[in-house]
């Protein structure tokens, strides 16, 4: 596969693409499945030089994994109503994007370890444990941006990935 291009980029567009992939993706695994999606996504924020492909991949990881989350929290708690929060904003320096979601969270003893390669939560043979340490390296190295994880155990998570607006130069 070619390595990706840089190109001004829309990041509500790649979250709303990567939003209805992932929601595919979940249906074909759970055909009952259901979240209520809540988009606050911000009509100023401009565009930025960014590898389309590889962003649209971040957001489809952290939002499969915010259904899963908010799916295994549903099946434990039969009270829950499953939200998933997509935020944008604009900020001095970039854009700040946030993915929320109300499922069962990360312990706080693995939570240091979550981007570390081949770290996986999940069962045995469902998740390579690539997914968030692709994403780290993609969003910092990739993107000279960051990507922070908050979360609560039984609670929530919610997954800030931070862009800079402006041409970051070649590493």
């Amino acid at each position: 596969s070619q390595k990706g291009v840089r190109q001004e980029s829309d990041l509500n567009v790649l979250l709303e693409e990567a939003l209805q992939l992932a929601w595919h993706g979940m249906r074909a695994q759970v055909p009952d499945f259901t979240t209520d999606v809540v988009k606050r996504l911000s009509t100023d924020i401009p565009r930025i030089s960014a590898i389309p492909q590889e962003i649209s991949r971040v957001f489809l990881n952290v939002l499969s994994n915010a259904f899963q989350a908010v799916r295994k929290r549903s099946l434990s708690d039969p009270e829950h109503v499953p939200e998933v929060r997509l935020t944008t904003t604009k900020y001095s320096g970039g854009i700040d994007v946030r993915i929320w979601d109300n499922g069962s969270g990360i312990p706080e003893e693995i939570r240091g370890k979550i981007f570390q390669p081949f770290f996986t939560t999940k069962p045995t043979g469902e998740g390579t444990g690539l997914g968030l340490s692709l994403s780290y390296d993609i969003i910092t190295k990739g993107h000279q941006g960051e990507i922070t994880i908050d979360s609560e155990a039984g609670r929530y998570t919610e997954c800030r990935i931070l862009l800079p607006i402006g041409d970051p130069q070649h590493e």
